[in-house]
């Protein structure tokens, strides 16, 4: 099986991905979701309860250790279903890959931010928003191409050709995809790497940069 192919199937409905925002977003009065179906996944819960969330430290590690522990703590989930980091379940969406990786690494975000959509809305309130990744960067994503974020995820490395390589949680459990906003309709490179992997959101297959809304400084 080629490596597109196995990408291909491996991130299938991505649209799914997020499906416990749903949950999140009618506690926290934000926008309904995306008009698409996510039935078929249970209530995970959105980390630790209240009063449970790992405060955050009094002393902050130096930024580069907290990118890298963040890094390593997501990639450690590659291939899992459920976010369980240090005996704590995150639960199952996007956003909690991003939420575990950091409360891990010592830089824990606000409560309220569960879901893609109040993690972009933080980045943008900070002007943190952009469109050149870097490691440790998080990665938001649309259901359709020009469409508001609906996913996020943790670059771990970004590529010579700007391929940013995004730690992800879709409904296969952590993987790894490739997005490049700069050449967002190519799959491969004249040398042959991977440039974007092919995601299936509604009924079209769609290269990841064209899914790509922002890439976001959190530190």
């Amino acid at each position: 099986m080629s490596p597109l192919r196995t990408s291909v199937l491996a991130l299938g409905l991505l649209a799914m991905a997020c499906a416990p925002k749903a949950h999140a977003a009618r506690r926290d009065r934000l926008p309904p979701p995306a008009p698409v179906s996510r039935a078929g996944t249970r209530d995970p819960g959105v980390g630790p309860a209240s009063g449970l969330d790992r405060p955050v430290q009094a002393r902050r590690p130096p930024r580069d250790q907290v990118l890298r522990r963040a890094i390593e703590t997501a990639s450690a989930l590659v291939g899992q279903r459920e976010i369980v980091v240090a005996g704590v379940h995150w639960g199952d969406g996007c956003a909690a890959l991003v939420r575990a990786a950091f409360a891990d690494a010592g830089a824990a975000f606000p409560v309220g931010a569960r879901d893609a959509g109040a993690l972009h809305a933080i980045a943008r309130d900070r002007a943190a928003t952009h469109r050149d990744p870097a490691a440790g960067d998080l990665v938001f994503l649309a259901d359709r191409p020009d469409g508001p974020a609906e996913h996020v995820g943790l670059v771990a490395t970004v590529s010579a050709e700007g391929t940013a390589l995004v730690l992800h949680r879709t409904e296969h459990g952590v993987v790894r995809v490739h997005v490049n906003g700069a050449q967002p309709w190519k799959l491969r490179a004249d040398s042959g790497r991977a440039l974007n992997d092919v995601l299936l959101v509604g009924a079209g297959r769609i290269p990841a940069g064209r899914l790509l809304v922002a890439y976001a400084k959190v530190l």
